[in-house]
């Protein structure tokens, strides 16, 4: 039998390894959702952020409008992640494959934190 703090030590690393995959499937659905108010909910004050035809750092609200203007041109169908680790910099990443009606497109979440301290700080829609 184990000693009880070594299972609870294995169950909080248990439980902290989790957060990554449930991050990323959260934020593999709001994508096919194209539900640009709730992934803004995690976007730091500032975020780098590219889609086609902008690409800039901007303040969370401005961010929110850009997504929002993406998913009213490129209406998502589906979406699929496709690749998740950690960053040279520490920072966690998350590459997510869109199809819209308009195309396929390679998304790429930059992020620290996870779950409700989330804090996305640069994002990459790229055809």
């Amino acid at each position: 039998m184990l000693p009880p703090i070594f299972v609870a030590v294995a169950a909080a690393f248990a439980a902290l390894a989790a957060r990554p995959a449930e991050d990323a499937s959260r934020l593999t659905r709001l994508f096919s959702e194209g539900n640009s108010e709730e992934i803004a909910k995690s976007f730091s004050a500032s975020v780098q952020l590219t889609t086609p035809g902008k690409q800039g750092v901007y303040s969370k609200s401005q961010a929110r409008m850009i997504l929002s203007g993406f998913f009213e041109q490129h209406t998502p169908g589906s979406a699929k992640s496709i690749q998740q680790g950690k960053s040279e910099n520490g920072a966690n990443f998350l590459v997510i494959s869109l199809s819209t009606q308009s195309g396929e497109y390679k998304t790429t979440v930059f992020y620290r934190g996870s779950g409700k301290t989330m804090s996305i700080h640069e994002l990459k829609i790229e055809k």
